[in-house]
């Protein structure tokens, strides 16, 4: 959805463009400029009618193209269809400034019982977005129109509106003087009736919706009220989408200083986003980081874990692996609460009915934000799928949601979806890939399907582990004879090396002969802990719920977690 808005942007741009250069080089022909300028407003209002800020270029040269056209057409005659278009296109390319002043004391929410006036209802940034939105239409189509009664009608029309939009702006800006920290009285009062227990602080990169939505039907299962805090915009949207429980977003450090009731025991996070810092120096709360994920990448030991009161990891391993690294968190932070979200999974060997051929999963992981954190295996993606499609076998391609954000990665993984395709095509096989594998699934439905599977350094490895089934993973930064050492996981799979020239023994050892079978045993429970599937749930929401009992905060020991030297 990221890429298409994007798409759409790019495109919205170009048209704008084009009726700008139009309205310029066609004076004689102002039609043409005024059916692409229709063109992008309706584009923007379909799409993006309730985003103030949305398209500000696309809408400026937009407008600037219809005053052009309707200037060498008719001139000052059509004088109040310029004065209301001319207000409109500054308003496009300054929307910033009134964008801010709507926004002094208002706060956008989701899913939460906000009473608000009529007048505070209309007043807010998306509905005057609409407003703008609905405006930006009526511009050409009134210059098109060609009559000045149109042109009348379009000027009363801007005027009203701008007059309601300045009466909100002028609002804010007086809540500003009179309060240095403004806040949605609304929002506060609706937040003070929900009574939460505890929030879910999320911040981050853009498309990283995937990291909160892991958690949020567990922590549905709590049965305790409870609401998620945006700090990003761009995040918004996502979320809501993902979710019926309340939701704030609260982009200002000053709001979230005081949104809080009393009510509230514990705030958690599943990343460690910059922001995170902001709600952690609030010390009445207890802080609970879970991640978004279980793996021996360096993230899930990160030093920046020693900020919070509690961390939660799925066992043992995660446990160690920060104090193997260094990082001091004393152990009475911890706790070990297995991974809920593969409740659902299927453990053991999976049934196959006849000669069913074996399916293979394969999910190469993203670039990582530098390249040092670099384990995608997709350099060599072809040469590891060529192997398998040589195999009597079903292949299951699912990248992970960030590769489309490095476009060189992007094309490698473009490639092997081709070569699958083509494979499907040529032989029948049932392959899956592309958006049936990544949007149309979920990963817990993936590894129920597949037999056995191939992962790079990632938490879907540890996933995969706890299905006891064959597993492999790659080297692609060459650790050599230091993988296991770095990567412990890695003993219970079948490593490929570096440029996958093993890629044929590995594929023997995962659908015939399978040697770890019984050491895959002992690191699952390492990793994972001797949890049943139906016990995973019951045991996150126990923890949660413990976290949100009395205001009581864990004294710090003075103990050092490592052993002393």
């Amino acid at each position: 959805m990221k890429n298409l808005i994007k798409s759409l942007q790019f495109q919205l741009n170009l048209i704008a463009v084009a009726a700008l250069a139009a309205a310029v080089a066609l004076g004689s022909r102002p039609w043409v400029a005024l059916l692409l300028a229709l063109a992008v407003f309706g584009l923007i209002a379909w799409r993006s009618s309730d985003t103030l800020t949305a398209n500000r270029i696309a809408r400026t040269l937009t407008g600037l193209a219809v005053l052009i056209a309707v200037w060498n057409a008719d001139g000052l005659d059509r004088w109040p269809l310029l004065a209301a278009g001319g207000l409109l296109t500054l308003f496009a390319a300054y929307v910033d400034l009134v964008f801010k002043a709507l926004n002094v004391g208002y706060l956008q929410t989701a899913n939460l019982d906000v009473e608000r006036s009529l007048r505070e209802r209309w007043s807010t940034p998306p509905k005057v977005s609409v407003l703008m939105s609905v405006l930006g239409v009526a511009f050409p189509a009134a210059a098109l129109a060609g009559a000045f009664a149109a042109d009348l009608v379009f000027a009363a029309l801007t005027a009203g509106a701008f007059a309601w939009t300045a009466a909100g702006a002028v609002e804010g800006y007086l809540h500003r003087k009179r309060d240095a920290h403004p806040v949605d009285g609304r929002v506060m009062t609706a937040v003070t009736r929900l009574q939460p227990k505890f929030v879910v602080h999320f911040a981050g990169a853009r498309e990283s919706e995937y990291q909160l939505a892991m958690w949020l039907p567990y922590f549905e299962r709590t049965g305790e009220p409870y609401m998620v805090l945006v700090r990003d915009r761009y995040l918004y949207e996502g979320v809501v989408a993902r979710t019926s429980a309340p939701v704030v977003l609260v982009p200002a450090q000053g709001v979230l200083d005081t949104i809080l009731p009393e009510s509230v025991r514990a705030c958690y996070y599943v990343n460690h986003a910059i922001k995170n810092a902001q709600l952690v120096k609030l010390d009445q709360y207890l802080h609970v980081q879970l991640m978004h994920g279980d793996s021996d990448k360096a993230i899930s030991r990160s030093p920046v874990s020693l900020m919070y009161d509690r961390v939660f990891v799925a066992g043992q391993a995660g446990v160690d692996r920060y104090h193997r690294h260094g990082v001091d968190i004393p152990n009475y932070k911890f706790r070990r609460i297995g991974r809920p979200q593969l409740h659902d999974l299927r453990v053991g060997e999976r049934e196959r009915i006849g000669d069913a051929r074996p399916v293979v999963l394969y999910t190469p992981t993203w670039t990582g934000l530098t390249a040092d954190v670099n384990y995608s295996s997709l350099r060599v993606g072809k040469k590891i799928v060529e192997a398998v499609l040589a195999r009597d076998v079903t292949l299951l391609f699912r990248t992970h949601p960030y590769t489309r954000t490095n476009a060189a990665y992007q094309a490698l993984a473009e490639e092997v979806k081709a070569l699958i395709a083509a494979d499907a095509a040529a032989t029948g096989r049932p392959h899956l890939w592309g958006a049936q594998a990544e949007d149309e699934v979920t990963l817990t439905e993936c590894v129920n399907a597949a037999d056995v599977a191939i992962s790079d350094i990632s938490g879907t490895a540890s996933d995969w582990l706890y299905s006891g089934r064959p597993f492999a993973m790659t080297d692609p930064k060459g650790f050599g004879d230091k993988y296991l050492e770095e990567f412990p996981l890695a003993k219970a799979a079948y490593l490929i090396e570096r440029d996958a020239g093993n890629i044929e023994k590995v594929l023997d050892e995962l659908l015939v002969t399978d040697a770890k079978a019984v050491l895959r045993g002992e690191v699952r429970e390492y990793y994972l802990g001797d949890h049943a599937p139906h016990e995973l749930v019951p045991l996150f929401v126990a923890e949660v719920r413990a976290t949100c009992g009395d205001a009581v905060r864990a004294p710090a020991t003075g103990a050092s977690a490592l052993t002393a030297v």
